[in-house]
């Protein structure tokens, strides 16, 4: 039976001891602790929300299509939102792309941004565009247009084709004309270097 209340007293002392050592640990984290450096404080981004909201953006969409004569095309943006001036047109940001030529030839693009007409089916490439065959050629201009229906292409300004034996620069190009039968034309100064592979 003693030992029962001393058990008893034991507990309702730490019932009181216990308490009130938390309430002093605590105190004294408070009253030593160092005062805020705002300096080391959490970084944050500065987003205007309100701005968020209004936006509609696709992080990496992909658009995939197929053209008359069954050659794929492939266009992948960075981020793409619709233009609410003009409707069915796309606004893309850093764009690649992937355009079959053959069963084992294709044209992989690339471009700073472009503008993607939905219903006309044509992509207004800009902010610097390079296309790259895999027969060695590179194209590149400031701005290209592809016609996502023919796939024709028009390079508006100065181009440069680089590729095996050859160096060509013009002022603009026209790459027009059904499947195989396309026709590729140079207009404002046309310079080619063509040095012959052996």
């Amino acid at each position: 039976m003693a030992r029962h209340n001393r058990y008893s007293r034991f507990v309702s002392g730490l019932k009181v001891v216990l308490p009130l050592a938390a309430l002093g640990i605590l105190s004294t984290l408070f009253l030593f602790s160092d005062p805020p450096d705002p300096d080391r404080a959490l970084p944050y981004a500065e987003v205007d929300v309100a701005q968020l909201a209004r936006e509609l953006r696709l992080t990496e969409p992909r658009l995939a299509g197929v053209l008359p004569d069954g050659r794929e095309v492939t266009l992948v943006a960075r981020a793409a939102a619709p233009d609410f001036e003009e409707t069915n047109v796309i606004v893309t940001d850093r764009i690649e792309g992937r355009i079959a030529l053959s069963e084992d030839g294709f044209v992989l693009l690339d471009a700073g941004e472009g503008r993607i007409d939905v219903a006309g089916r044509i992509a207004s490439l800009s902010g610097g565009v390079e296309a790259e065959t895999t027969q060695g050629y590179r194209v590149v201009s400031d701005t290209m247009r592809l016609s996502l229906a023919d796939l024709g292409m028009t390079t508006p300004e100065a181009v440069r084709i680089d590729g095996p034996g050859l160096r060509l620069e013009a002022g603009a190009m026209v790459l027009d004309g059904p499947g195989g039968a396309a026709v590729l034309s140079f207009t404002g100064g046309v310079r080619v270097l063509y040095e012959p592979v052996e």
